[in-house]
């Protein structure tokens, strides 16, 4: 009993002063909106409300947001002042929108490195009603003016909606889906289902919605996102839905087929609102999902948190809301992640309400991401208002180095003010982290804010990642750059930037506590990396892909996860390197890299070599033998130390698959034979090993 009685102590002891600490680095939220010259509106729309989108549209540094408003009421285009102050612009700038708009999309459809708008909306909300939905594209011009241009580019629906039973706008996103480096845009329309307007890079756009085959059965989608889920470097398209399985579709080459079920994302609760992050710091993108918490029809209702995984080689999402704490938060529309006092970990929020009597008030939520979990500090932070509210942000508005959020609202009993803008009082928080924002940008071609790029961040023992989208939460938009809190990380030892066109560029050592532009530049990646232990030291061989390098990076660990490197830096047209600092019984793996003069080139395969006892030791690579080929036989021996599925596709050089095959490694080494039947040429043979690849030529 004196046992029980000092284990129980203990962890009271330890609760509180685990929950003294935690509440310690929690910061406050301040609304501010009024004094940041927010102004009221005559009316505020009910039952959905309207939307916002943030986004740097005059190019001078700081974030500013467009309001969509009510029918009758002029939208509102809020310039920031560089301090978090705003100024209503909107008719100062040509945009004269007195309709009822819902969603707002900042995106560069030209290609002239300006920032256009699209804006969408009803009309009416009743049976048979003549094109009930409304859509409006300003293109910014040199000036800084608008224009509308909505029917010149082609953004017509025409009766595409006719005679919809009821529908509402449900968002916007925007992305490079053939590959074209113009940006396409996906419209969803509950009731009415997804448009894609593909951009014909002219200035013009055309619906493709039959063509691509984005068929829906309950045509009752929300918002729309689009990242690479298969990592064949084509965006794909995830849509929550209302009353219906999700739908992930998978971008076949300009036609897309449903493979959610696949992926583990064909949920069919009450989805709504939508953002994704790494919430748990592993390198990948997470999802979560807003819905009703109820019990529907005999089905227990909830929020979904998504994480992704590898599972036998292949990518799966996990659901784990319950688990997590997050799965309950009323009935919620907006959501985003946000690393409120940069610590490294992106906390959650998510905002909510409905008007109807038969609902009881509910209020915004906001869990802090804790090494222990989540924990909901929506009371202690003060982000726990009862409104009823439809958009959910997070940015740095004063870029004072944390963010922010901007909520939008659609019910308010004590004002008519349809937004509140909520200031990150992180600065009287002791301890708090550091922090970088990072801005990938693409100062040549036709996606110059590069939306579509993965920007991963790595620190010793830190790691995370961040999509750059156009199109989130519910009617939202982010800006194009991705916030990391570091805790208290003083230095960043890479960033790694997929670009939208696939390449990869590795930008070593960045300065922190301030917003640092990654410009594009790009150096190919050294192919054919191997290393063999000869008379007690290991001699490394590569090929070099690039004739602009400055150097290479050699990269040796003894984990296959370089967790702790030595770097060797060699000279240009390096190909070859002599390891002579070697032991017995140890296993060695080695990569490199080319360098430029700002950025580094991705990593080449990896190398392993096991020394055992003076014996000659393995290497870890692809091996195609005879190449060239003959006799129509292709030999594979891989040495990676690796088990699982090993995909191999040849491809000609014209990119065609001209053959593919799935294997199976159980051992560290391991010879396949298969018989080709090929023309005569040049193929290129791609060998995937779980998240690993490689490229070979081979000649047959």
């Amino acid at each position: 009993m004196q046992r029980n009685f000092f284990i129980l102590t203990f962890f009271c002891w330890y609760i509180l002063c685990h929950e003294s600490l935690l509440m310690a680095q929690v910061p406050h939220f301040e609304e501010v909106s009024e004094e940041r010259g927010i102004a009221d509106v005559g009316s505020i729309t009910h039952l959905y409300g309207n939307g916002a989108a943030a986004a740097d549209f005059d190019n001078d540094g700081d974030i500013d947001f467009y309001l969509t408003t009510d029918d009758g009421i002029t939208d509102r285009l809020y310039e920031n002042n560089g301090h978090g102050y705003f100024i209503d612009v909107a008719e100062q700038k040509g945009i004269a929108e007195l309709k009822n708009n819902r969603a707002a999309l900042w995106f560069d459809y030209d290609g002239d490195g300006r920032l256009d708008l699209v804006l969408a909306g009803e009309n009416c909300v009743s049976l048979s009603c003549k094109n009930p939905v409304h859509l409006a594209l300003y293109k910014q011009l040199e000036n800084g003016q608008f224009e509308e241009m909505a029917a010149a580019a082609g953004l017509i629906l025409g009766n595409a909606f006719d005679n919809v039973p009821f529908y509402a706008i449900g968002g916007f996103a925007a992305g490079d889906l053939n590959g074209d480096g113009f940006l396409d845009l996906v419209l969803s329309v509950w009731g009415g289902g997804i448009k894609l307007f593909q951009n014909n890079g002219d200035g013009s756009f055309f619906d493709k919605t039959e063509a691509a085959g984005l068929t829906m059965e309950a045509k009752t989608p929300w918002q729309a996102m689009l990242y690479d889920f298969n990592d064949d470097g084509r965006l794909d398209i995830y849509c929550n839905v209302d009353f219906a399985p999700n739908k992930l579709w998978i971008n076949q080459d300009g036609t897309f087929l449903d493979k959610a079920a696949e992926f583990g994302l064909d949920n069919s609760f009450d989805e709504m609102g939508m953002t994704m992050a790494d919430s748990d710091n592993d390198g990948d993108l997470d999802i979560y999902i807003t819905n009703i918490t109820r019990t529907y029809q005999g089905q227990g209702q909830h929020n979904l948190l998504y994480e992704q995984q590898q599972v036998n080689g292949q990518l799966k999402f996990k659901e784990t809301a319950k688990g997590q704490g997050v799965s309950q938060s009323g009935w919620d529309w907006g959501t985003t992640f946000a690393d409120i006092n940069n610590d490294g970990r992106q906390d959650l929020l998510a905002t909510n309400g409905l008007i109807n009597y038969l609902w009881p008030a509910d209020s915004s939520h906001l869990w802090l991401n804790t090494k222990a979990g989540f924990v909901d500090v929506s009371d202690q932070c003060g982000f726990n208002d009862p409104f009823n509210a439809t958009t959910l942000l997070a940015f740095d508005m004063d870029g004072d180095g944390d963010e922010d959020i901007l909520q939008t609202l659609k019910s308010s009993q004590f004002s008519k003010r349809p937004v509140r803008l909520y200031e990150n009082q992180l600065e009287n928080v002791n301890n708090h982290g550091n922090f970088i924002n990072l801005r990938p940008r693409m100062e040549e071609g036709n996606n110059r804010y590069a939306i579509g790029c993965v920007v991963t961040l790595k620190a010793k023992g830190f790691v995370c990642t961040r999509l750059i989208s156009a199109g989130c939460s519910f009617y939202g938009q982010e800006p194009a750059e991705a916030f990391f809190g570091l805790g208290q990380h003083n230095d960043i030892q890479e960033v790694v930037v997929k670009w939208p066109n696939g390449e990869v560029s590795i930008y070593l050592n960045p300065a922190i506590n301030q917003t640092v532009t990654l410009v594009y530049d790009f150096i190919n990646r050294p192919t054919d990396l191997m290393a063999v232990l000869n008379e007690g030291q290991i001699e490394l061989d590569w090929k070099d892909n690039s004739t602009d390098e400055i150097g290479f990076f050699l990269y040796k660990s003894e984990t296959p996860d370089f967790a702790e490197v030595k770097r060797i830096t060699l000279s240009e047209n390096a190909t070859h390197y002599t390891d002579e600092e070697v032991e017995q019984a140890k296993t060695y793996y080695y990569k490199v890299r080319a360098q430029k003069m700002e950025v580094s080139s991705d990593d080449s395969n990896i190398a392993r070599v096991a020394i055992d006892g003076g014996k000659e030791g393995k290497s870890e690579a692809t091996l195609v033998q005879p190449n060239p080929i003959q006799n129509n036989n292709l030999s594979i021996q891989s040495y990676a130390a690796y088990q699982g599925p090993i995909q191999l596709s040849l491809f000609d050089l014209t990119g065609k698959l001209a053959w593919s095959a799935v294997a199976s490694k159980s051992t560290d080494f391991v010879k396949f034979d298969y018989p080709i039947q090929l023309p005569n040429g040049a193929y290129l043979l791609l060998v995937k090993l779980g998240e690993a690849h490689e490229w070979h030529k081979v000649i047959i």
